[in-house]
């Protein structure tokens, strides 16, 4: 008896350390499955096939953005200049697919924009010192007034067909391309972060910068490039927008620059850096765009939707003020 009670004991210590271990994301799954649960009750075409396809479609924006800030949070540093990168990168994209020139080089070159915007905020936030807010927010104005400038304030349209695959296509008539590139862009940074010596240094500079540099990592290296993959992930959720609307519009996120950060934040992302993983931020994802399909399903007005994101936004910063255990701190 005694070795059978030892034994359950020993199984339930090692279920409730998987549950620690896991920390926000498992939290954070428990309270979407009840989410969903929810919004099944109060709309009866929630759990269908097509809308859950809906809400991958919509996620695909949000997450290949959210994926390329973890890394930048994690380093501290809040990247608000996304949108506008992808704006303008999908600015540049359309202007290219108007003089017919070959959808591989129109990539490449919104992408190469990503890494312009990007090497920009790097160079600012790493070499000069200034705080990545500040600099995002700056920049964010600069590259939002070149998207404009190049469009000449109007909307670019897009005709055509291979482009359209991107936003708009499916593998198999079933699975849309644009969550299997969100997917991609998931694994490849879990793998970077996970898997490489780059990841780690991310994490070292996140937690500890000071230390990290008298060990030997080179600071300024690691948070460029940190600010580099936030561009070039900025650049392919642009080309995601883009192809979906079928057009390049100059505005195209404005007053929604604060939804991936809310999305990656709610995922267990510290805003001190450091702290957080790329499997909160898929389901801090995730739950911010249940949270508009949902609502969507129930024709709550958009202006109610704005104070739920809004909400969202203070809930999640409240989240990562409790966790890093500030307010015991008083």
């Amino acid at each position: 008896m005694t070795v059978k009670t030892t034994g359950i004991k020993e199984e339930r210590k090692g279920l409730i350390g998987a549950i620690k271990n896991s920390g926000t994301t498992f939290s954070l799954v428990i309270v979407y499955i009840i989410m969903c649960i929810i919004f099944g009750l109060l709309s009866p075409h929630f759990f269908t096939v097509n809308n859950f396809l809906n809400i991958g479609i919509y996620s695909s924006i949000i997450g290949v953005m959210g994926a390329g800030v973890t890394v930048a949070m994690l380093l501290g540093a809040m990247d608000i200049s996304q949108y506008a990168t992808a704006t303008l990168a999908s600015i540049v994209a359309a202007m290219l697919l108007q003089e017919e020139v070959n959808l591989f080089v129109v990539i490449i070159a919104a992408i190469a924009v990503g890494i312009s915007c990007g090497a920009v905020n790097g160079v600012l936030v790493a070499v000069l010192k200034i705080p990545a807010i500040i600099v995002t927010l700056g920049t964010m104005q600069i590259f939002r007034g070149i998207a404009y400038l190049l469009a000449g304030g109007k909307t670019i349209m897009i005709k055509n067909a291979d482009f359209d695959l991107i936003g708009k296509g499916y593998i198999g008539n079933t699975i849309p391309i644009c969550i299997v590139i969100m997917v991609l862009v998931f694994i490849l940074i879990y793998y970077l972060l996970r898997h490489t010596g780059f990841g780690r240094t991310v994490y070292a500079v996140g937690g500890n910068e000071s230390a990290s540099y008298l060990s030997g990592i080179n600071v300024v290296r690691v948070k460029f490039l940190a600010l580099v993959l936030c561009g070039v992930c900025s650049a392919v959720a642009g080309l995601i927008t883009s192809s979906q609307v079928g057009a390049a519009i100059p505005s195209n996120g404005v007053g929604s620059e604060m939804g991936v950060l809310s999305a990656v934040i709610l995922g267990g992302i510290s805003l001190s850096g450091g702290k957080g993983r790329i499997s909160g931020t898929i389901i801090g994802v995730l739950i911010l765009a249940t949270i508009q399909n949902g609502l969507t399903l129930l024709s709550v007005q958009s202006f109610y939707q704005m104070i739920i994101n809004g909400i969202v936004l203070i809930l999640a910063v409240l989240m990562d003020v409790i966790r890093r255990g500030v307010l015991k701190k008083q």
